[in-house]
């Protein structure tokens, strides 16, 4: 989930299609701001930088950097901060994955931001510099120089998972620079972690892709989505398009909308177990509690994005899709206003009795697709508890991958993914198995077991 104001920074060139970049350089416009800041500069003695409250007034310079295999950066840009923190650089064109900093006197750094990518003779605008853009950054070098050299590394994604209230979370309580890198460093296995379960789950619904080729597809919809940002124009609808164009860019390279949210769900449950696992201690909570709800806002997303697929590909009525709607909208503003990963997970039961009627079957979105009555509702009803049974046994499941694969001081992130992936894959296949009890609906089966599968196995919690 993201807040409503200017802080969420994905894509971090939105190309102008001007071409005023000349030679083998293009011009990167930015600025770097005092955005979500609750604490002042350099409260924490030796902690990585986060912006916030003092940042304009300490920068005086900004720089771009490769990032190199074993997350080393490399200066390739530099330019004078100007009034209000405005700045422009001269950055070589064709690069990927850079970052920005923004700096002191003194050469420390109090704020960054992630570069996506620069085009030959386009010149291009950065998000500003922030709290949150500066977390994502310290994450994305983490990762790279946790990986294999071999594994590569969606950086849309990154920005995907990170939000400003998980920014304000992971320094709360940070009293020293370890305590704040160890963070960083679960935020990254847990990110990694995500995308290989995303790629799992592809594979097994038969999508081929790589996570450079999902990062070269989404980078339309990045960009975009900066531009919104930068206008200052409505940020949820911003997002709401955004999220439209990754889940576009991903049916570019073969995933429908129905698989990438059970990718999502994958994902998700790898990225809250590392975190619910490496951050244990009192003092992270606020972080692991943030980072869930941001993980619940990328489910509910995908997950109404499903359930109207699955009913516009099935002809269902319009009442019927029109509920659905409304059922994804309820769940969307909801667990964009929680405030813990309890109320978010309320959210998500409220959604699943709407599509799938736990408790009353003849008034859901199920019930009304498949015209439920009182002489036929028997069967619809144990099939919808084989479905609650089989989330409930998934649950079991998810908490042994977690078991198995993360502790506190360290993730398998191959095998947690690997192991969460054929979690699902179980899961699935025990939803499925209940369109032999729904065979009285004849062609109506085999979708109403899909809705049930969005209904009851969206954002599992584990036990």
């Amino acid at each position: 989930m993201k807040t409503t104001t200017l802080r969420n920074l994905w894509a971090a060139v939105v190309v102008l299609g001007l071409g005023t970049g000349c030679g083998n350089t293009v011009q990167v416009k930015g600025r770097v701001t005092d955005g979500e800041g609750t604490q002042p500069q350099g409260l924490v003695s030796g902690a990585l930088p986060l912006g916030g409250s003092g940042t304009v007034a300490a920068a005086t310079q900004v720089r771009a950097s490769t990032v190199g295999p074993d997350g080393t950066l490399t200066v390739v840009a530099e330019g004078k901060l100007e009034a209000q923190g405005q700045y422009t650089l001269d950055v070589p064109a064709g690069e990927e994955h850079l970052v920005l900093q923004a700096v002191d006197a003194s050469g420390q750094v109090v704020a960054s931001a992630l570069l996506e990518a620069t085009a030959e003779g386009q010149d291009a605008v950065a998000p500003p510099m922030d709290t949150e853009s500066s977390l994502e950054a310290e994450v994305f070098a983490q990762i790279m120089a946790d990986k294999p050299q071999a594994e590569t590394v969606d950086l849309v994604d990154v920005r995907a998972r990170i939000n400003a209230r998980m920014a304000a979370a992971a320094r709360e309580g940070a009293s020293t620079s370890e305590t704040f890198r160890s963070r960083v460093k679960a935020l990254a296995d847990a990110v990694r972690a995500a995308q290989q379960a995303e790629l799992e789950m592809y594979a097994q619904a038969g999508a081929q892709t790589t996570q450079t080729a999902l990062f070269h597809e989404e980078l339309a919809a990045a960009a975009a989505l900066n531009v919104a940002l930068d206008a200052g124009g409505a940020v949820e609808q911003a997002y709401d398009r955004f999220h439209a164009d990754l889940r576009a860019a991903a049916e570019k390279l073969g995933a429908k909308v129905e698989q990438q949210a059970q990718s999502e769900r994958a994902a998700g449950a790898s990225f809250r177990a590392t975190l619910k696992a490496r951050l244990s201690a009192e003092d992270a909570k606020p972080l692991v509690d943030a980072a869930a709800r941001a993980s619940a806002g990328l489910e509910a997303q995908a997950s109404g994005a499903a359930l109207s697929a699955l009913l516009a590909a099935a002809n269902a009525a319009d009442d019927v899709k029109q509920q659905a709607v409304t059922a994804s909208t309820t769940l969307r503003t909801q667990v964009r206003a929680s405030t813990s990963a309890a109320l978010a997970a309320q959210a998500f039961a409220g959604f699943g009795a709407s599509v799938a009627g736990t408790t009353d079957v003849q008034a859901s979105v199920l019930g009304r697709y498949l015209g439920v009555t009182a002489t036929n509702q028997l069967a619809v009803s144990a099939a919808v508890r084989a479905s609650a049974a089989a989330a409930a046994t998934l649950d079991t499941t998810l908490d042994l991958a977690a078991s198995a694969a993360v502790t506190v001081s360290g993730t398998n992130v191959t095998l947690l993914a690997t192991k969460t992936a054929e979690a699902y894959q179980a899961y699935a296949s025990a939803v499925r198995a209940q369109a032999s009890a729904l065979s009285a609906f004849g062609v109506k089966a085999a979708p109403a077991v899909e809705l049930m599968l969005v209904a009851e196995g969206s954002f599992q919690m584990g036990q």
